[in-house]
């Protein structure tokens, strides 16, 4: 019998990603980084942790 792959849940999110998670423009997205919505760099990529955008979501 053949098993199905588990579904690896995505602990972060590119901007893009991000972006299409909360429903907001790139500017938008900007602006809430300067109000201090949490993100890290990985190299040269700008990353969101899951958990952070949820929070933000609830709080607002």
């Amino acid at each position: 019998m053949k098993q199905e792959p588990k579904k690896i849940e995505r602990i972060f999110y590119t901007f893009q990603e991000a972006q299409e998670f909360l429903n907001i423009s790139h500017q938008t997205i900007y602006e809430l980084m300067k109000q201090g919505l949490s993100s890290h760099k990985i190299g040269r990529k700008r990353v969101f942790l899951k958990e952070d955008l949820v929070q933000w979501i609830k709080e607002h």
